[in-house]
C-alpha cells in the first residue's frame, strides 16, 4: 500500500521527513515485516510565503501547517510531518497526532558568538545584534544580556538565516539546537543555552506525525511513537493551551522526566520489564518550569508520577491552574 507524505519543502523539513521514514522502515525491519511504501509531496505553507514580517505580526495561527492539514483532510495526502512546536494546540476534529518521534535536545543555541563574547562586547559598549523573530527569545535575550543588545527580526529557513549571519547582517543568531543537529551544522554552534534557564516553546525538538483519525496511516505510524516524548509533548501543549501562549503571546517552558527510561512504546517497555505490575509501580519525577512573559505568570515545581499515562496530564494541568489562580 502506498502512503502519500506531506511536508514543507525546506531542507530541515525534508530532513525530518527522512528521519521519520527511516525510523518506520527500521521498526518494520526489526519486526521482520516489509515496510509500507511512501511518496513525499512538498506543500508550500503561508509561513513559507511570507518572509518579510515576524510571525508575531501576522494574524492567525498554524502558519506552517494549515495548508498541509487541508490536504490531509481532503485525502490528497495520508501523513503529515511537522515540527510539533508549529502545530496549533487545537487540531481539526478529523485529524490526530498519531506519533511523537523521540525528542531531540529542545534547547536553543547561539550561533556566531558565545554568551561570554556577547557579555564582553556589551561590557565594552558595543551594540550586539542578535537575530531572531521570536518574541519568546527576545524577552529572554533582553533579560540575560540587557537592553544594549539589539534584536533583529530575522526569518527564513535555517540555512538562509545562517547565510545572513555569514554576510554580517547580525552578530549572532539564536535558533533551535534540534534543527542544527539534524542538519549537521554543529560547527556553527558557539553556545548551548541551558533550557532550564532559557525556556523553549512547547514541543520544540519533537517531530510530530499527523494523520486522519481512524485511518490506516494512523495505525502504521503509531509504531514509531515514543511514549516519553508523547507524554511531554501533550503536557506542554496542554499547559500552553490553558495558560495562553504562541507566536503572538510569548511563552517558554521546560519539562523533564527523571526515573525509568521509557522505550519506543509502552508495550515494549512492559515486555522488557520482569513484572508488568512492577513497571506500573515505578516512580517518575516530573519537573516543570514555564513562564508566560507578557502575562507575568511563572511556575516551577516537581511532581511524582507512577506512570506516563496521559490521564495524569489533566490532573497536573488542573493543579497548576488552581495554584496560579490562588497566586493571582
Amino acid at each position: 500500500m502506498l502512503f502519500f507524505v506531506g511536508t514543507r519543502g525546506s531542507k530541515l523539513a525534508l530532513k525530518q521527513t527522512e528521519i521519520f521514514l527511516e525510523s518506520i522502515r527500521k521498526r518494520y525491519e526489526k519486526l521482520g515485516k516489509n515496510p509500507p511504501q511512501f511518496e513525499i509531496k512538498i506543500i508550500k505553507t503561508k509561513g513559507d510565503k511570507i518572509l518579510d514580517s515576524p510571525l508575531s505580526r501576522i494574524p492567525g495561527k498554524g502558519f506552517f501547517v494549515k495548508e498541509i492539514e487541508d490536504e490531509l483532510i481532503e485525502g490528497k495526502i495520508d501523513i503529515a510531518v511537522h515540527s510539533l512546536k508549529d502545530v496549533p494546540t487545537e487540531l481539526p476534529p478529523q485529524l490526530t497526532i498519531s506519533a511523537y518521534l523521540e525528542r531531540e535536545n529542545p534547547a536553543d543555541v547561539l550561533l556566531g558568538l558565545s554568551r561570554e563574547e556577547v557579555f564582553d562586547k556589551v561590557k565594552k559598549g558595543y551594540e550586539v545584534k542578535i537575530g531572531t523573530s521570536s518574541l519568546r527569545r527576545e524577552f529572554q535575550i533582553k533579560r540575560i544580556f540587557g537592553e544594549k543588545v539589539k534584536v533583529l527580526p530575522i526569518r527564513g529557513n535555517l540555512d538562509t538565516r545562517i547565510k545572513k549571519l555569514e554576510r554580517g547582517e547580525c552578530d549572532a543568531l539564536i535558533v533551535a539546537l534540534a534543527g542544527v543537529l539534524r542538519m549537521k551544522l554543529d560547527s556553527f554552534i558557539k553556545d548551548i543555552l541551558p533550557p532550564q534557564e532559557f525556556l523553549y516553546p512547547a514541543g520544540q525538538g519533537i517531530i510530530a506525525i499527523e494523520t486522519r483519525a481512524g485511518s490506516e496511516a494512523e495505525k502504521i505510524t503509531q509504531i514509531v511513537n515514543d511514549k516519553k516524548t508523547e507524554f511531554l509533548g501533550i503536557l506542554e501543549r496542554e499547559i500552553v493551551k490553558n495558560i495562553g501562549g504562541g507566536c503572538n503571546s510569548p511563552f517558554g517552558i521546560y519539562t523533564e522526566i527523571k526515573g525509568v527510561e521509557v522505550d519506543k512504546n509502552k508495550e515494549e517497555v512492559e515486555m522488557e520489564t520482569e513484572n508488568k505490575a512492577d513497571f506500573q509501580k515505578k516512580s517518575f519525577s516530573l519537573y516543570i518550569k514555564f513562564e508566560a512573559f507578557e502575562k507575568n505568570i511563572s511556575f516551577e515545581d516537581e511532581y511524582k508520577l507512577s506512570s506516563l499515562e496521559k490521564e495524569q496530564i489533566s490532573y497536573i494541568v488542573s493543579d497548576i491552574l488552581s495554584r496560579i489562580k490562588t497566586k493571582q
